[in-house]
């Protein structure tokens, strides 16, 4: 049955329709979606540093486990050290190395330069001192006889090497008797103990009483 609504109810039904639909599920306020809170944390950070690359040419690396760095060079030895070497080689029957350090400038062959040596049973080398290249020595030469034998003179080194020697047996007064060497503080003690000139094989002798250094104090 249709049933007749009286028409001034009209704008009230509609009214009632409306709000009806405004309670239905759609609301006309916009819905806020959650809000998302983001805290920030402030402070200072370090970064790791990058390892070095194993390529770089400039990365220097660390030596393996029981291993050294290398060293550098050694300096060529001062002249009166190759003097020292040389007879301490000849000393040692090491006629090799003695020929390389400078014997093979001093003697034609091998075979001739360590047969030189036959009768020496040791060399005793003094230095008096170095100008330049130039070293002044006086050597003690004891003979496989027992007997003694002296020289004197210089040898010129260069790179290492002896290159040249101006050495000559000494054939003046002989060496005076051994015994305990006296000590002279200065030349008139030794002029006074009739001495002088003191050579350097004598008793007494001292390099701060040879002031040029040639083996002979108190000329």
């Amino acid at each position: 049955m249709i049933r007749l609504v009286h028409a001034g109810a009209a704008p009230l039904l509609l009214a009632v329709v409306i709000g009806i639909s405004g309670c239905g599920s759609t609301d006309s306020t916009p819905v806020r979606s959650p809000t998302t809170v983001t805290r920030t944390v402030t402070g200072s950070t370090t970064a790791a540093p990058e390892p070095p690359s194993s390529a770089s040419p400039t990365s220097p690396r660390a030596p393996a486990p029981g291993s050294s760095r290398p060293t550098a060079p050694s300096a060529v030895a001062d002249e009166s050290s190759v003097v020292r070497d040389y007879f301490a080689a000849i000393n040692a029957r090491d006629y090799r190395r003695a020929w390389e350090l400078g014997g093979r400038n001093l003697s034609g062959s091998y075979q001739a330069f360590a047969a030189g040596f036959a009768t020496t049973a040791h060399d005793t080398v003094h230095i008096f001192g170095t100008a330049g290249d130039t070293v002044t020595i006086g050597l003690e030469a004891t003979q496989t006889d027992g007997s003694l034998r002296l020289f004197e003179g210089t040898y010129t080194v260069h790179g290492g090497t002896i290159v040249a020697a101006d050495v000559r047996e000494v054939t003046g007064p002989q060496p005076r008797p051994s015994g305990p060497s006296p000590s002279y503080e200065n030349c008139d003690e030794v002029r006074a103990a009739g001495a002088a000139p003191l050579h350097w094989w004598e008793p007494g002798y001292a390099p701060h009483l040879d002031r040029d250094g040639d083996g002979v104090a108190c000329e």
